[in-house]
């Protein structure tokens, strides 16, 4: 039976007290004649309730940065800046904008809306060096970008077969391999974040049954009650040498930790769970490419590729777009494309991130400190409570939280394909066409002037 693939938003905003991005500075110039409370619709002028003849300090966090106020001050005595604790947020490629990004997303389910068009850098530190091709959303009529066709999130994970063969009477001969369908292409992965508790952790399974995805967790974990359709969500991942300890029953999915020993692991997991298919966790490094191509070999069914919080490999620190286009390139040179799939992992930081992951050759991408953003975390070194670790985070909060922000990051992923005028995700990957290379494009630009390379 066709049912549309939809998923519940709730408006949720962060325990704690209103965040405010900017600072909103009155002077000493100030005459208190109230001109900026007449033209501010947000509220952030006010006069003070115990003294209607002076001003209230700014309401800073209800202000949209529209400047009315600072514009319309007859004394100039209104400043609106970015303030401290915002500038003050993540680290890296967890820019405060990032932060502040998936904060609004995982309150209210929807896409930030920045309106001029992105007037900033594309390579140097904390950049890809690369963006995605929007050409046809100049021609919506042709590829229906607003509803009128459908547009397909849904990914496999597992091997896949590059033909079918079927004997005389039309009865298929080719033996299909075991897959697992999600309606998008994002998991979560709890395995690297030591501190979670318990009610964060059953809010994410919670949401992870919802939205129809996965959560990698380690094996003998302590789980909590819960229904079958939510246990269905959870991804073992089991470490070198422990394949026997306890978990779940019937996993669709097993992950374990790559090791000297990982073949007799493997071997031990096969005979304890014969109906999921295997992932390897392989930690990004150099020559990760052809560690990629080796392990086709040997038959493995996923490969999860782990990256750190800045999306880097270990070592090389090769960003994780070159990387994935290194072992995509490697394993269709090798023609074992269709026999694997790739899972990216770390760095993650925004929605974008998605269709580029996939372009760069990778079939899903997993949600890991983007979870703990979501739920509060500042995201860099000056987070002052990780929300994983609070007892004030609820089962309901987490499960939210998530739900809104997964929402909202796949309703970018369904804009960029259809600007794109890609139909489905699972043709996304590896489409290289579907995006412009900085490097590609200075190449092109360049070369042919004398002097250029």
């Amino acid at each position: 039976m066709y049912e549309r693939y939809h998923l519940p938003k709730k408006e949720l905003p962060l325990p704690e007290r209103p965040f405010a991005k900017n600072a909103v500075v009155r002077d000493d110039r100030c005459m208190n004649c109230g001109r900026c409370a007449d033209q501010c619709i947000y509220g952030v002028h006010e006069r003070d309730a115990k003294d209607p003849r002076v001003m209230a300090e700014p309401k800073a966090y209800l202000c949209k940065n529209c400047l009315r106020c600072v514009e319309n001050c007859p004394q100039r005595a209104l400043t609106v800046q970015y303030s401290k604790e915002y500038l003050s947020l993540g680290g890296g490629v967890w820019t405060p904008t990032r932060v502040n990004t998936i904060w609004n997303e995982s309150q209210t389910g929807k896409l930030p809306v920045y309106g001029a068009g992105y007037r900033g850098m594309y390579v140097g530190p904390g950049y890809d060096s690369m963006w995605t091709d929007m050409s046809e959303i100049v021609r919506p009529t042709r590829d229906g970008i607003h509803g009128r066709e459908y547009i397909s999130t849904s990914v496999d994970l597992g091997k896949r077969v590059d033909h079918l063969e079927f004997d005389e009477k039309g009865d298929l001969l080719t033996e299909m391999p075991k897959f697992v369908e999600l309606p998008l292409p994002m998991m979560m992965d709890v395995s690297r974040s030591a501190d979670l508790r318990a009610a964060p952790f059953e809010g994410l399974i919670k949401a992870a049954a919802t939205l129809g995805t996965y959560v990698f967790f380690p094996a003998g974990s302590k789980l909590p009650e819960l229904p079958a359709d939510a246990m269905r969500t959870l991804v073992p991942v089991f470490y070198a040498g422990k394949t026997a300890v306890e978990t779940v029953s019937s996993p669709s999915i097993v992950e374990f930790e790559m090791s000297p020993a990982w073949k007799e692991d493997l071997k031990a997991l096969s005979a304890r769970f014969p109906n999921a298919i295997f992932g390897a966790r392989v930690e990004a490094a150099e020559g990760v490419e052809k560690v990629a191509v080796d392990l086709v070999s040997d038959g493995i069914d996923i490969i999860h590729v782990l990256y750190d919080e800045q999306g880097q490999e270990k070592g090389t620190k090769r960003l994780a777009k070159d990387s994935l286009l290194a072992i995509n390139k490697a394993l269709a040179n090798a023609s074992i494309r269709e026999s694997v799939s790739i899972i990216a992992a770390g760095g993650l930081a925004a929605a974008e991130h998605v269709p580029k992951s996939l372009i760069c050759g990778a079939d899903v991408i997993v949600l890991e400190q983007a979870l703990k953003v979501a739920l509060g975390c500042h995201g860099g070194p000056s987070c002052p409570v990780c929300p994983m670790d609070g007892s004030k985070i609820t089962t309901d909060y987490a499960y939210w939280r998530t739900v809104n922000m997964v929402g909202a990051w796949r309703d970018q992923l369904l804009e960029v394909m259809g600007a794109m005028g890609v139909r489905e995700a699972r043709r996304l990957r590896g489409e290289t066409g579907r995006a412009i290379f900085y490097e590609d494009a200075e190449r092109d630009a360049f070369s042919n002037i004398q002097g250029g390379a």
